[in-house]
């Protein structure tokens, strides 16, 4: 591997059989086979003959070699929901580039199964969850506050622990780390780091042991008085639970 090569898990150019399917909006399904055109432990490519769109949740079943999976080792075939990251249309069959999400789907796929869950380059930003409302009247976050409180949600000082992961377009993981944010809000948190993040970067954030996952935007790279280098995230896909609010 050269310097220049950022992926920790190269693509492959293996042609393996696999199953996709699809959902559609009112909950039926479609199921298509066919053949990777090349994968990685993070993602692959292939061809399918049904119209896909960026961001749509897949299913897929494949024959996975075992150096290339990140859970069930031991069975026959893998299966993986997966997000649509890159199309390429061709007059035949169009060729599909998908990331690997898990064994689970993503949050809020039970409701809608035919959402579309995009990257902040894939559409506008959302609205940021720490910033009130547009001329909002300010509300004290408790009696006696007289300093003007700039977030619409308390801020507060825990620890919970996270795995947090940077990925390229095809899901090639290109950081990882466990980690700990001490400070956690319903739209944001600070995390301690030790990679080299950039303002701007998109990561994926999971909770150690709990159910909460969502993308997050790198607002600022900050280093504390204690030496430490902190990400303040701002989550993109969904608010923090109030499980994950109540101070210790």
């Amino acid at each position: 591997m050269t310097a220049e090569e950022r992926r920790q898990s190269i693509r492959m150019g293996l042609a393996l059989p696999m199953r996709v399917q699809g959902f559609e909006a009112d909950g039926s399904t479609w199921e298509e086979d066919t053949t990777t055109d090349d994968i990685s432990q993070g993602g692959c490519s292939f061809s399918v003959s049904r119209r896909v769109e960026l961001g749509q949740v897949l299913l897929l079943f494949i024959p996975l070699p075992k150096r290339l999976r990140q859970y069930d080792p031991n069975e026959t075939s893998y299966r993986v929901y997966a997000l649509v990251r890159r199309l390429l249309h061709r007059p035949q069959r169009p060729r599909v580039g998908v990331m690997f999400f898990g064994k689970s789907p993503p949050q809020g796929f039970e409701e809608e199964p035919a959402a579309r869950f995009l990257l902040p380059s894939d559409l506008s930003p959302l609205a940021d969850p720490d910033e009130p409302a547009p001329d909002a009247p300010f509300t004290p976050p408790h009696p006696g506050a007289t300093a003007p409180e700039r977030r619409s949600s308390v801020r507060f000082h825990r620890f919970v622990d996270f795995t947090l992961q940077q990925v390229d377009e095809w899901g090639t993981v290109l950081q990882e780390e466990l980690t700990v944010a001490d400070n956690v809000a319903k739209g944001g948190a600070h995390v301690l780091t030790s990679l080299e993040f950039m303002k701007g970067d998109v990561v994926l954030l999971r909770q150690a042991g709990g159910d909460f996952d969502t993308r997050a935007e790198v607002r600022d790279v900050i280093t504390g008085e204690d030496g430490l280098r902190r990400l303040h995230l701002k989550f993109l896909d969904r608010q923090a639970p109030d499980g994950l609010l109540r101070p210790l």
